[in-house]
C-alpha cells in the first residue's frame, strides 16, 4: 500500500491569505480537528481550540502555543448548546479584537455502533427519536449555531470563509442513516449560506470525506482495514493531514472564487 509523501509548510510555502487571520475550529482537541488546527497555525493563522473537555482544551492550546506563541485560544464549549456557542464566539471576539476570518465546522457525534449497523426499519422507538436527535444536535445544529455567530461578525467585515466537514455517504448513501442524514443536511446548509452571503464576500464550502484514518481505524481488524482501503482506486486510506490541507486551501486566497462547493476527499472512492 503506497503512502503519500508528507508535506510541510514554511514561510515560503504557506498558503497566501492565512497569516494573521483569526478563526475557530470546532472539535479541535483530537483527531482530524487537531490536525486541521495545527496546520492552520503552521500557515500563520490564529486558531480557537474548542472541545467539550476543559482540561483537554487547555492542554492542547498550551502545547501549540509552546512552539507558536499566542497562536491559539482555549475555548471549551459544547457546540450543540446554543448558549455555549454564543459564549464561545464572544470569547473569540474579545481575543481577536472583534474579527473572525474563518470557521471550520468539524465537531461531530462519535460513531454509535448500534445506530451505524442497524437498518432504519429495525430501529426501536427510542433509537428513532433520541438516537437521530443526538446526532443531529451535534453535527447539524452545532454547525448552524456556529455559522450564525461567525456570520454576524463576518458581515461587517465584508469577508470570511466557512468550511463544513461532511462525508461521502451524504453524496452516495451508505449505512448508518442518522449520520448520512445529518451530513447531507450540512451540505444543504452550506449551499444556502454560499448563495446568501457571497455578495458580502463570505464563502462557504464543504469537504465530503471518504475513508480517512481517524479514531475508528484503530477499532478495525487488519482484514477490515485492507478491505476498506480497496474501496478507493488509490488502494489506501487517506490521512488527516491531507484533509487539513484541503481545509487550508479552501480558507486561503487561492480559493477566493470557490464558493458553494463540496470537495470530495476520498482518493476516488465515489467514482470507483
Amino acid at each position: 500500500m503506497n503512502n503519500p509523501v508528507p508535506f510541510v509548510f514554511d514561510e515560503k510555502t504557506a498558503l497566501p491569505g492565512l497569516a494573521g487571520k483569526y478563526g475557530v475550529v470546532t472539535g479541535s482537541t483530537k483527531g482530524m480537528g487537531l490536525v486541521i488546527a495545527r496546520l492552520l497555525v503552521e500557515c500563520g493563522a490564529r486558531v480557537v481550540i474548542n472541545g467539550r473537555e476543559e482540561q483537554r482544551v487547555q492542554q492542547i492550546s498550551e502545547e501549540i502555543n509552546t512552539t507558536s506563541p499566542d497562536a491559539t485560544l482555549p475555548c471549551p464549549a459544547d457546540t450543540s448548546d446554543f448558549n455555549q456557542v454564543q459564549a464561545l464566539f464572544n470569547e473569540t471576539r474579545r481575543w481577536s479584537k472583534g474579527k473572525i476570518d474563518f470557521l471550520v465546522c468539524n465537531a461531530g457525534h462519535p460513531i454509535d455502533d448500534t445506530l451505524w449497523h442497524t437498518p432504519l426499519h429495525s430501529l426501536d422507538e427510542n433509537q428513532i427519536r433520541s438516537g437521530f436527535e443526538k446526532i443531529r444536535k451535534v453535527d447539524l445544529d452545532g454547525a448552524r449555531y456556529c455559522a450564525r455567530e461567525a456570520l454576524r461578525t463576518m458581515l461587517p467585515q465584508n469577508s470570511g470563509s466557512l468550511v463544513f466537514i461532511s462525508s461521502t455517504p451524504a453524496l452516495t448513501g451508505y449505512h448508518g442513516t442518522p449520520y448520512t442524514e445529518a451530513k447531507a443536511a450540512i451540505l444543504g446548509l452550506m449551499r444556502d449560506l454560499a448563495r446568501e452571503y457571497a455578495r458580502y464576500q463570505i464563502r462557504s464550502n464543504a469537504l465530503a470525506l471518504g475513508n480517512i484514518r481517524s479514531g475508528w481505524y484503530d477499532h478495525l481488524s487488519d482484514e477490515e482495514k485492507k478491505t476498506i482501503a480497496l474501496e478507493s482506486p488509490s488502494n489506501r486510506w487517506g490521512n488527516q493531514r491531507e484533509v487539513a490541507g484541503a481545509v487550508a486551501f479552501l480558507l486561503s486566497d487561492l480559493a477566493g472564487y470557490i464558493n458553494g462547493q463540496t470537495i470530495v476527499v476520498d482518493g476516488g472512492k465515489v467514482i470507483h
